[in-house]
């Protein structure tokens, strides 16, 4: 698994935290924003919560599209990504996990494609 801890914008509030990366056990790349609370025992305010189900987001331009609006994107993160997802590869197969995951995410699949890859990997 790959993280990257990105540089809000400024003006941002403190406590907020950005992060991108690719996701090996869930073959996702994965994306969050949040700030933290400013009072104890109040919520944390999740603004991107993206790429937590198998297969889910493919293509690292999307989650760097939906943090944008809050941190700033290096100009190699895109490259970066791809290259992490090539070392680390899709470690979603064969899993001890991979049916009950795979069987509970498959009904909420956001495209047809996530659906495939999912079912590919319960065969």
């Amino acid at each position: 698994m790959s993280i990257h801890t990105l540089t809000p914008l400024d003006g941002a509030p403190a406590g907020r935290t950005v992060r991108v990366g690719w996701d090996a056990p869930l073959a996702t790349y994965f994306a969050t924003a949040w700030d933290e609370p400013g009072d104890e025992g109040a919520d944390t305010d999740h603004l991107v919560f993206a790429g937590a189900a198998p297969y889910d987001i493919s293509d690292p331009a999307t989650v760097l599209e939906l943090v944008a609006p809050y941190a700033v994107i290096p100009e190699d993160l895109r490259e970066r990504l791809l290259a992490e997802r090539d070392a680390e590869g899709d470690r979603f197969r064969r899993r001890p996990a991979t049916n009950l995951v795979g069987n509970a995410a498959l009904p909420y699949a956001r495209t047809s494609q996530q659906a495939d890859a999912i079912r590919a990997a319960l065969r």
